[in-house]
Order: structure tokens, then C-alpha cells, then sequence
């Protein structure tokens, strides 16, 4: 399948997506019947067992240690994957019309430190049709190092210290300033490049509790933004299963919990989406592809 490209904007379309004119009737009466997002979330939780992608990650590390690629590298890629193949996942409404983007944006947070105080670095990753595996892999290891670079943090402290202002500011003129964002946020008209590092204009929004030593949870939508796919990671663990020989066998597993707006597919699309995680986990060769090429594999 040809990778999201990005396209010329038409009339009706804004500045995050483009507007679909043909969206099924019963979509529509649902965007009209529950407007908010949040109202009209679906999880899905599941065990993925991720022994065949766990030892992949092993000998390609082993086969050139510079590659430090990590589990958390393979999940992005897969997701990317998932979402270039299942267009679906690129929609959101808002103010009761269907839009698609045209570029696949996945947003996590890093943690600068293992502390309560510690902050924490939005991340954006844009999906590219020449990337696979082993780019994502370099991107997210340049990105972490950076958002925990004692030097990097002071210089953008410093660029971020305008938002200080707004503390000083009385509350109605705030309240103002919120009403006005909500606007701009259901018409549009949010600028590039104020969404561009905001994660609730993403593709997908990532959290990975399995660093923290957590199992996944459900974790709501926001109305606010465009994105409409949200998935948490937990930690791995092992679990006894009986195989196709019908004989017991110990594998390893991660947990994750995926929420979708119910109001862009039905439960079927989306169960099929989770279900083609397993599949490419299965088959982590898949990855070394770039994401423009076919990898065979179907939901």
C-alpha cells in the first residue's frame, strides 16, 4: 500500500486534515448524536506475546550492538504500520464533519528523570515512507537523550519561560484565552505551529507504562485536539501456554489497553486493528521493510 502522502488542501478542508465528504450516514449520525469524544470511547485490552519479536530484537542487537534497538522501537514501528493500513485510524470529527490527515504523527513522553519532580518531554515522531525499524529506532534514542541532556533542558526552559505569563494574568481574560483555544480548535484554525509539539495533535498517543514498572491501563480521550487513538504499554511478563502441539510452554507477554472514538469504525475494525499487532509481532522481520513496501501481512 502507498504510504500517507500529503495533499493539496480543497474548501472545507483545515489545517489537520482533510474533509471527507462520502462518510457513511450511520458515522454521521453518531458525529451528530454524541459530538464529544470523549463520550464515545471504546478500549480494548490484550495480552500480545511478543517471544518472537523479543528474539529478534536479541540477535540483531548481537549482530551489531550499535543498533540498540529496543522493544519500545519495534512497538512504534509496528503502530506506524498498523495505521498506514488501516486509514481509519488517520480520521477524527470535529464540529460534527469527518477529516482525515495526511501524515501519521505518534506522540509519547519521556521522562527526564525517575523522580516525582522529575519533568516530562513531549515527543513527536512523523512517519516517513522510506523509514522502518532501525530509523524509528535512531530517531527515539536522539530524541530521549536530548529531553534528558542537562544542557538542552536549561536552553529550552528558557524558550518556554513566556508561558509564565500567563499565571499573571487575571482569571476572566483566562477563561477568555481557553474559550478562544476551543474555538480555534473546533473550526481549525489552531496554527501548525502551535499543534505541532501539542500531543493531542497526534495520530496516536503513546504511553509507556512498562518503563515505570506498570501494567497498561484505560486512558481517556481528549475533546480538545484531534487525536482519536490512544494505547498503553505495560510491562512484560511470562506466561504459561499451551501450544499447537498441545503441550505446555512458557512465553513472554506484554499487556496493552487501546482506546478508540467509536463514533469513526465499528468494534470489529478496531478489535481487527489490535489482533494485526499480534500478527506483525509474530513476524518482526516484517519491520526491517520500509514502510512503503508491502509486508504481506492483513488484518
Amino acid at each position: 500500500m502507498e504510504f500517507v502522502t500529503k495533499r493539496k488542501k480543497k474548501r472545507g478542508d483545515r489545517n489537520d486534515g482533510h474533509l471527507l465528504r462520502k462518510a457513511p450516514v450511520i458515522n454521521k449520525l453518531m458525529a451528530g448524536l454524541y459530538p464529544n469524544r470523549c463520550e464515545n470511547e471504546v478500549s480494548a485490552k490484550k495480552d500480545l506475546d511478543i517471544t518472537e519479536l523479543l528474539k529478534f530484537i536479541k540477535t540483531k542487537n548481537e549482530e551489531d550492538p550499535l543498533k540498540n534497538l529496543k522493544f519500545f522501537h519495534c512497538f512504534i514501528a509496528i503502530v506506524t504500520r498498523i495505521i498506514n493500513e488501516r486509514r481509519k485510524l488517520l480520521c477524527f470529527i470535529k464540529n460534527g464533519n469527518f477529516y482525515e490527515k495526511d501524515e501519521i504523527k505518534i506522540s509519547f513522553v519521556a521522562k527526564r528523570g525517575f523522580s516525582d519532580k522529575a519533568e516530562e518531554a513531549v515527543i513527536s515522531y512523523y512517519a516517513k515512507g522510506e523509514d522502518n525499524v532501525y530509523s524509528v529506532s535512531q530517531f527515539i534514542t536522539g530524541q530521549v537523550k536530548d529531553a534528558r541532556d542537562e544542557k538542552k533542558i536549561e536552553e529550552k526552559k528558557q524558550r518556554s519561560d513566556s508561558t509564565e505569563g500567563l499565571e499573571k494574568l487575571p482569571p476572566f481574560i483566562f477563561k477568555m484565552m481557553i474559550k478562544f483555544l476551543r474555538w480555534a480548535d473546533k473550526h481549525g484554525c489552531i496554527p501548525k505551529d502551535a499543534s505541532e509539539e501539542d500531543p493531542s495533535f497526534s495520530t496516536v498517543l503513546v504511553a509507556n507504562l512498562g518503563s515505570i514498572k506498570s501494567s497498561s491501563v484505560y486512558h481517556h480521550l481528549n475533546n480538545y485536539g484531534n487525536c482519536s487513538f490512544m494505547i498503553t504499554i505495560g510491562s512484560m511478563f511470562k506466561k504459561e501456554i499451551i501450544n499447537e502441539n498441545g503441550e505446555k510452554e512458557i512465553r513472554d507477554f506484554v499487556d496493552i489497553t487501546a482506546t478508540f472514538d467509536e463514533r469513526i469504525a465499528d468494534g470489529f475494525y478496531f478489535i481487527k486493528t489490535v489482533n494485526l499487532m499480534q500478527d506483525y509481532m509474530n513476524h518482526p522481520e516484517t519491520l526491517e521493510l520500509k514502510f512503503c513496501e508491502d509486508s504481506g501481512l492483513k488484518a
